[in-house]
């Protein structure tokens, strides 16, 4: 996978992270007190659809392409959080155009309340640029700093409540995500009450049994797996799934992850045989 998201975005990955991403950010508006979302990767903020990176890939075709020429009808049959998701979406396409599609720190902006705040890290230049074009807002903080360093430096936010979107370049971890599990291990020791989501591609299943593992050794609890597979594990192509694994999540958001993949799944499937949506806790209480 080509790091730079321009070449990814809107793919079936982006829908589910987005998505899930939704109902998170929703269950933290329930409760009166800020919060503050940190995107520790956070890309361009939005992207057009129609420049020569996606139209390569051409990724976004079954992606969001899928859902968004889907018959009215079975929209409405959609979890209702599919349903915003859907109409952020259209609501960002009569803005900007037909080809524009949003990123992660987009979906927070349009969630997160006057009292909530944020802070994004993005190490690319170019990209950083268009981020602080794109994410004009008072509420955000955007830093040009390696994650790695500033997750740490941030938190515990003030607000004490509060998500870490994490979206590494995968392209620079080794096979079983160390990197990536020492920084998970070493922020919720300092900030254990925080809701952490942690996208991660599935192209290995061995490799992913690997990362679980490991995971479940740092001993953290509350540890809910979510994945979306399109293709079967066994079939050789770049991208078979996608995981999001969440640290403490809301109250019900396991059924509603449930719901959603399950409603996604047949309409994103690459293959009439195999693939899955499942959630499942990796670690309990």
């Amino acid at each position: 996978m080509n790091y730079r998201h321009h070449f990814h975005a809107g793919n079936f990955a982006d829908v589910m992270k987005h998505t899930l991403l939704l109902a998170l950010l929703k269950r933290l508006n329930q409760k009166d007190k800020p919060y503050h979302y940190i995107d520790t990767h956070a890309g361009a903020g939005l992207y057009d659809l129609s420049q020569a990176e996606a139209q390569k890939s051409g990724e976004y075709l079954s992606g969001i392409h899928r859902l968004m020429s889907l018959d009215g009808s079975v929209k409405r049959l959609a979890p209702l959080t599919v349903q915003e998701y859907l109409a952020q979406v259209e609501q960002l396409r009569t803005e900007r155009g037909r080809g524009w599609y949003m990123g992660s720190p987009w979906v927070a902006s349009q969630l997160m309340r006057p009292i909530d705040h944020a802070s994004v890290f993005e190490m690319q230049p170019t990209v950083l640029q268009e981020l602080q074009y794109y994410l004009y807002d008072k509420r955000f903080g955007i830093h040009a700093r390696d994650a790695y360093e500033g997750l740490l430096a941030v938190i515990p936010p003030r607000e004490k409540r509060g998500l870490v979107m994490i979206d590494p370049p995968y392209e620079t971890e080794r096979k079983d995500f160390p990197q990536l599990v020492e920084l998970i291990a070493a922020a919720h020791a300092k900030w254990p009450t925080g809701v952490y989501a942690v996208w991660y591609p599935i192209k290995d299943r061995p490799m992913i049994e690997r990362f679980e593992k490991k995971m479940q050794k740092t001993g953290i609890k509350r540890q809910l797996i979510c994945e979306l597979c399109v293709w079967p594990d066994d079939t050789p192509v770049g991208l078979n799934g996608c995981g999001l694994l969440v640290i403490n999540p809301p109250w019900q958001f396991s059924d509603e992850a449930d719901a959603i993949l399950q409603w996604l799944f047949p309409h994103l499937k690459m293959s009439e045989a195999g693939g899955h949506a499942a959630v499942r806790w990796l670690v309990g209480e």
